[in-house]
Order: C-alpha cells, then sequence, then structure tokens
C-alpha cells in the first residue's frame, strides 16, 4: 500500500520553503476544489506558477503532475477514516475505536515506509557493533528506554543514559566500531543534533528514526527509518509516532535475536536463565 498524498506532504512539511508550503496548505484545506484541474488551472488558482507546481509534486515522490492529480483523486477517493478527532460527545468505546484503528493506520504507513536494504544494513550495524547506544529527549526518551531493554536480552552490549550531559560523554567516546540508534520525531531538536553530529565526527555509525525525511536528523544517518503518525485534538503527531517508533526497534530486535538464536551462545543461555528466575 503506497502512502497516500496528505502522509507524503506532511512528512515532508518541515522542509518546505514558502512556496511549497503555499501549495501544501492549498492542497489540504481545499482537496476537492483541486481535483481534475489542470496545472494552469491550480497555479492561477494558489496564485503560483506552473514550475513551482511541476517542482512541488516531485518533492513529495512523484514524476509529474499527471502522477500529483491521480493522488488527488486517490486521496478523496479513500479518505483516512481513522484519523478523525475525536469529538467531545464521543463514548468511551468510539474513543478507544479510534485510538486503536489511528496506531493501526500509523503502523500500516511506517511499513510502507521500510525497505529490506535498510533493514538489513541496521542488523548488520547491531550485530557486529562493540557498544549498541540509544539516545533520545523528550517523548523519544521512552523509545530508547524501550529499545536498551529490549537489547539488554541478547549479547549484544546495549547502553542508555536518560541525563543529556552524560549522553554527550557517552557520544564523545564512541568510535566507528559502536553503533548509535538516535530517535527524534521532529528530527530537528537542537540537543538531539548536537549529540548526533558528535557522533558523526567520531565516524560512529548511526541509526536514525524519524518522522520527516527532510530533516536535519535524517541526513545524518547512516540507516534512517521514517515513522508514519496521525495527530488529533488531543494528541499530537509525536505522541502517535512512538508506538511505530518502538515497532522498527522491534524489526531490528527480532532479526538480530533470530540471528542469535542460530547459535548455541553461553551468554544468551545465562541471559534467559536469570530472566525465568524472575517468574514463578
Amino acid at each position: 500500500m503506497a502512502l497516500q498524498l496528505f502522509d507524503r506532504i506532511y512528512s515532508k512539511r518541515p522542509g518546505f520553503g514558502a512556496s511549497s508550503q503555499k501549495i501544501a496548505d492549498f492542497l489540504i484545506n481545499n482537496l476537492p476544489d483541486s481535483n481534475h484541474r489542470s496545472i494552469q488551472e491550480l497555479a492561477d488558482e494558489i496564485d503560483t506558477s506552473i514550475s513551482t507546481i511541476s517542482r512541488f509534486a516531485k518533492r513529495i515522490g512523484y514524476d509529474n503532475y499527471p502522477e500529483l492529480q491521480l493522488a488527488i483523486k486517490q486521496q478523496l477517493d479513500n479518505p483516512d477514516q481513522v484519523s478523525a478527532d475525536i469529538d467531545k460527545h464521543d463514548s468511551n468505546m468510539l474513543v478507544a475505536e479510534k485510538v486503536f484503528r489511528s496506531n493501526s493506520s500509523s503502523l500500516n504507513k511506517t511499513f510502507d515506509l521500510l525497505s529490506e536494504s535498510s533493514l538489513n544494513q541496521a542488523v548488520e550495524l547491531i550485530a557486529h557493533c562493540q557498544q549498541l547506544i540509544f539516545f533520545g529527549l523528550g517523548a523519544s526518551e521512552v523509545v530508547a528506554l524501550d529499545g536498551y531493554h529490549k537489547f539488554l536480552r541478547t549479547q549484544v552490549e546495549s547502553v542508555f543514559n536518560s541525563d543529556y550531559h552524560m549522553s554527550l560523554m557517552q557520544a564523545a567516546k564512541m568510535d566507528e566500531k559502536d553503533c548509535a540508534i538516535v530517535i527524534s520525531h521532529s528530527g530537528q531538536n537542537l540537543d538531539t543534533l548536537k549529540m548526533a553530529r558528535i557522533l558523526k565526527e567520531n565516524h560512529v555509525p548511526i541509526i536514525v528514526i524519524t518522522s520527516f525525511s527532510s530533516s536535519a536528523l535524517a541526513k545524518l544517518g547512516t540507516v534512517t527509518f521514517y515513522s508514519a503518525s496521525d495527530d488529533s485534538k488531543y494528541r499530537s503527531q509525536a505522541l502517535s509516532s512512538l508506538i511505530s517508533q518502538m515497532s522498527i526497534i522491534d524489526c531490528l530486535y527480532m532479526s538480530v535475536m533470530r540471528d542469535e538464536a542460530r547459535h548455541n551462545s553461553p551468554k544468551l543461555s545465562r541471559i534467559n536463565s536469570v530472566i525465568e528466575q524472575t517468574r514463578e
């Protein structure tokens, strides 16, 4: 299932200039009026040029304007109903339905953005690194901690620090033999970017998880994964993207565990034995 028009716009939006932002706003707010228009008609309506609309279409992943027109029609024919705002009159059960459907939609869109080559490269980096260190601030700290907890069950030496200054020191000590997983919804957080740039200067392989392909952080990744999300009146895209980000880390964790299970490792046996002792 390919990403719909609005998903493409939202994923690229942080990097838009004034002209692209103007076109994006018009499409989002006036999509039915954009259907079946020639490129000249749409340019006149938005008060921009034909070439600007053509560049916008290519910027969000379409080869030409006819492809953008087809995407407009598909968006109108298949509206994303699961991201509907929660209304103050909704019952608790309807709220639950909207939340679950929105989460399901985010996961499906995130899966569409995965590529086998990126997954293979990331798993290879993790499997052969000296240390795997997780970095995330704010809401992304929850994802980083979750990833650290998962990889503690593997043979990979994993590290996570919740304190920002300790994370900076950790980043400064890393080198090309290590691997970093850096998580940020916007990819523009200044503190996260500072850590990522220190890692880059030290030639550390970086696995980036973010929601915006045009963000500064996305460009720093050795491998970059994109998490899709739906926002609503009561939930921001940053919060909505958490489950998608965790699922990306789940994919990496399960692949590493699959490979480790093929070999009888004393270390892995000890890990499993200790975990079993915590259960009645």
